[in-house]
């Protein structure tokens, strides 16, 4: 409600409601006619004083309401003069569609304002195992807001034929410019639609949606933009695993050679040492004999080498006979 409205109602109001206490007055004096109805008055005028106290602090409790209305309508105001400028709407649809890029995507699959070898800058792209996905905030919508503030029905023929020209040639500039497979890209690109209402109309009252199916652009509000986001980041998470399983699988092969390169030496130690228990039982076997052998030595006596005594006729020599 306008501003001037209300204070002249609230004027109106006030000027009945004295008129209304000066009828009240009159007939409380015209009934004057002694002391107790003198008191009586007296009575009421207090009353009705302390009631105008009331309805002066609440009248001043309106006035500040009303102050307070007119700053937030200065400041409304403002927003939308603000938001006349396409730039300005640009740069909200670029934080709005980074914000929900930033909450969705992990951070080092995607990035912003990503330059092309032509010079071209696309306002976003997310990184997957099969390309970059290009996405472009910059939508057209300033005839869109013309047609949607126009009263005349003319113009508003005019401006939404206007709309529907600007975001078909963005579409294609989109197409031109950001689908690029020979620089990595996939071969489709989003067209973030910064606005519910505005998706809205573009898929229930214009051909929009199938034109950028034709050029391989993608329309997307942020709802729907949400939901896309998280299809990717579900594909995300399965190159994530893809990749996890192969490295589990690479240090698994790992682990298979060096237990073959470990089973190998084992073989070999075993080897080993079935050859030095060999070798160690023969030297066993050999100190064995060796040992019955000294030990048979040692049994032997010392009497058993003793010279034997001569008898008595071998002690003497023969007398030599004399022929």
């Amino acid at each position: 409600m306008d501003t001037t409205l209300v204070l002249v109602i609230l004027i109106a109001v006030m000027a009945i409601g004295f008129a209304g206490i000066a009828l009240f007055v009159n007939s409380k004096l015209g009934g004057l006619k002694n002391d107790t109805a003198l008191g009586l008055i007296k009575q009421d005028f207090q009353g009705m004083h302390e009631r105008l106290d009331k309805a002066a602090t609440v009248f001043g409790g309106l006035q500040q309401e009303l102050g307070r209305m007119q700053e937030l309508g200065r400041s409304m105001r403002d927003i939308q003069d603000a938001l006349k400028s396409p730039k300005l709407r640009g740069n909200i649809g670029e934080q709005m569609m980074a914000e929900m890029l930033s909450q969705q995507i992990p951070k080092g699959n995607f990035k912003l304002q990503h330059a092309f070898r032509s010079g071209e800058k696309v306002d976003a792209v997310i990184k997957t195992r099969n390309g970059l996905i290009p996405i472009d905030s910059k939508f057209p919508a300033e005839n869109f807001l013309k047609y949607v503030q126009s009263k005349d029905e003319a113009e508003k023929k005019r401006l939404h034929k206007d709309f529907v020209a600007d975001v078909k040639k963005h579409i294609q500039a989109i197409s031109t410019k950001y689908i690029q497979p020979a620089e990595g890209t996939v071969d489709f690109a989003f067209m973030y639609v910064p606005g519910e209402n505005v998706f809205y109309h573009i898929i229930s009252q214009t051909d929009l949606y199938e034109f950028g199916a034709t050029q391989r652009v993608i329309l997307v509000s942020p709802q729907s933009f949400y939901h896309y986001l998280g299809t990717v980041l579900l594909s995300l998470e399965g190159e994530l695993i893809e990749q996890k399983a192969k490295e589990v699988m690479s240090y698994l092969k790992g682990i298979q050679g060096d237990a073959r390169k470990f089973d190998t030496e084992l073989t070999l130690v075993s080897k080993h040492l079935t050859n030095a228990k060999n070798a160690a039982d023969s030297a066993v076997n050999s100190y064995a004999k060796l040992s019955g052998k000294i030990d048979s030595a040692n049994q032997l006596s010392l009497g058993d080498v003793r010279p034997r005594k001569l008898s008595a006729e071998t002690e003497k020599p023969k007398e030599e006979t004399l022929v």
